[in-house]
């Protein structure tokens, strides 16, 4: 009986050691230079994602702005030109990175190594591209509703 309760408990042991072992080898955790440069198109695309609430606010801020100033008899046109100007700003970007995330494809970066690595790198800096065009446009933005 005492064989059996050791056996047992050694079992529970080895079990629980090899559960450990199991999750340190996790699809999150990079393994190649291009896991790790896909993980960065996510993040990024993550980081461009988070701003599409600011834009919305933004955009409606934007044009509101521009129909008060056009309901007046006089208005600054030049003024009412860079809020729309804003506005198409804040659509482009938006639109830009809806484009990019319906093109991107993943399963399309190839079999080797070195095509993964270039496929994820030419989407990095895409991604990247649309972050500046996302940032830029929300801090011009930002300037004109104040």
């Amino acid at each position: 009986m005492r064989i059996l309760v050791i056996l047992f408990f050694a079992g529970m042991v080895t079990g629980c050691n090899n559960a450990q072992q199991d999750t340190t080898n996790n699809a999150s955790v990079p393994v190649t230079a291009s896991d790790s440069v896909y993980k960065a198109v996510l993040e990024g695309h993550d980081i461009g994602m988070a701003k599409m609430g600011e834009m919305v606010r933004y955009k409606k801020l934007l044009r509101q702005q521009a129909d008060s100033l056009k309901g007046l008899k006089e208005f600054d046109t030049a003024l009412v030109a860079s809020l729309e100007t804003a506005l198409y700003d804040l659509n482009y970007a938006e639109e830009l990175m809806n484009t990019w995330m319906q093109d991107f494809d993943p399963d399309g970066a190839g079999e080797t190594e070195t095509q993964k690595l270039s496929f994820y790198a030419k989407e990095k800096e895409k991604v990247d591209t649309v972050n500046s065009r996302i940032f830029s446009s929300l801090e011009k933005a930002g300037q004109l509703v104040k």
